[in-house]
């Protein structure tokens, strides 16, 4: 493949953050451009950004003219426009396989089904605090290409790139080498986009394929590089290596949760048996988290860091908006008796595996759980939350398209129309259950494209019933 890109003809499919970071790259490098869009404004569109050509999108045009084909994101490259392309022996690639053919600082990869922005943007504030020039990039932060063209005009190169990598930009990529990859989980999620939780899972284990060190999580077996993939990858010196481990169980080999910080009996997260520092130390709670902590702990340790000071930046991480967020705590008084309510905005749980990582955090006690659900399912089997919905939830209330999904599940679920609707509900089912205690947890197991923009749309507007209704 000539990635000498000068006057070769190349198009860029979708016109959005994505896209635009492409035609700017490609751009630099003298390519012909010619952009494609479902908008049908999109000539005017491009052409009041740059010079460059652009028509309306099909899904059955043809791209035979093309010598290469970058497919943003969020357009679907199983389409039949894509299919006969590849069949002529085009080049189909995705924004990080651009990325991947010029880039040359060292790159961290971080994918899963959850939790892998929480642990980029965690990674990112504890490399930047040693004093590393870092940039994230990827499904969150900056587009990888944009970074190409700051590195081209700088003095100052970059240390390191943390990417974040979705299932989308992974199987559209083959080049990519990294340093250090890890996959924190993997869970049904976009099967609407794949077709099968088997392609779902091949395409982030994709991760694998050009990678030194790789940190994976002894809970979740699919962190763990197919052997097929490990025999096959190239001579044992560029063979990659299980460079660390991480679990929650106690265990006397890497990093997991233990019992004992020094002579003292309290939880805390542990090496080789040893504990480094009590789980109460930590602004993020609950088991999927303390994974994501180990995670940042393992890489930093990789990287020769000084633990004690890497160890102060994760306890001093708060986290991000709309990810197992508390909103609000507060009180309701009825016929003389107080309860405390703690209102949780988890709205990034757009999937059952992350539904169910919120819902771990809780036992069955005498505090009365209601928990706020639905959406867009995107075509995943929801029946794995029964289980847990009926050990771990007093009272689910269900909301948006799939609504009726969850009602076949637990029956007894309270349908509401709006997320103001669901916030009045609870407050009543907290009145009548008559506790001390309750917690209102909005984790949503779905996308929220049904009846909001995005997701901070949707944990922005439980957040503004909240302070609406609440005292």
């Amino acid at each position: 493949m000539n990635r000498d890109l000068a006057h070769q003809s190349i198009a860029v499919i979708g016109y959005g953050i994505t896209g635009r970071a492409c035609v700017r790259f490609l751009l630099s490098q003298q390519a012909a451009v010619c952009v494609f869009d479902r908008d049908v404004n999109i000539q005017e569109k491009v052409m009041s950004d740059t010079n460059v050509k652009a028509a309306v999108f099909e899904p059955d045009m043809s791209l035979s003219s093309f010598s290469i084909v970058v497919v943003s994101p969020g357009v679907n490259p199983h389409l039949p426009c894509f299919a006969s392309y590849r069949e002529q022996g085009g080049v189909l690639i995705g924004d990080i396989e651009l990325f991947a053919w010029f880039n040359r600082t060292p790159v961290i990869g971080i994918t899963g089904s959850n939790g892998k922005t929480t642990v980029t943007d965690m990674l990112g504030k504890v490399l930047s605090g040693a004093g590393l020039h870092i940039e994230l990039a990827g499904n969150y932060g900056k587009c990888a290409v944009d970074l190409l063209l700051e590195q081209a005009h700088t003095t100052t190169p970059l240390d390191i790139v943390i990417l974040e990598l979705s299932s989308y930009q992974l199987e559209m990529t083959e080049s990519l080498q990294l340093e250090f990859a890890t996959i924190l989980n993997i869970t049904e999620d976009h099967l609407d986009r794949h077709g099968s939780f088997e392609a779902y899972k091949v395409a982030k284990q994709r991760i694998f394929n050009r990678v030194k060190n790789i940190v994976v999580c002894r809970d979740e077996v699919l962190s763990y590089p197919p052997a097929m993939e490990l025999n096959q990858i190239g001579n044992t010196n560029n063979s990659p290596r299980i460079c660390a481990e991480v679990g929650l169980l106690n265990n006397l080999t890497g990093y997991s949760v233990g019992e004992t910080m020094g002579s003292i009996a309290e939880p805390c997260i542990q090496f080789n048996g040893r504990g480094l520092f009590a789980l109460s130390d930590l602004h993020l709670k609950g088991p999927h988290n303390y994974i994501n902590i180990m995670i940042v702990l393992a890489i930093c340790d990789q990287l020769s860091l000084d633990r004690q000071l890497t160890i102060k930046a994760i306890c001093d991480y708060k986290g991000l908006p709309h990810r197992f967020e508390t909103i609000r705590v507060s009180t309701l008084n009825f016929a003389g008796k107080t309860s405390t309510i703690t209102w949780i905005n988890d709205s990034k749980a757009t999937n059952v595996g992350a539904c169910q990582a919120a819902l771990a955090c809780f036992s069955k006690s005498d505090d009365y759980l209601v928990l706020i659900a639905g959406g867009e399912a995107k075509g995943v089997d929801l029946s794995p939350l029964k289980e847990i919905i009926e050990s771990q939830v007093n009272q689910l209330i269900v909301l948006g398209k799939d609504a009726h999904k969850f009602i076949q599940l637990i029956p007894n679920a309270i349908h509401v129309r709006n997320l103001q609707e669901a916030v009045a509900t609870s407050l009543s089912l907290i009145q009548k259950a008559d506790r001390a205690n309750a917690v209102v947890l909005l984790s949503p197991a779905c996308a929220s494209f049904d009846m909001f923009v995005n997701y901070q749309d949707r944990g922005d507007m439980f957040a503004s019933a909240v302070t609406e209704q609440v005292a």
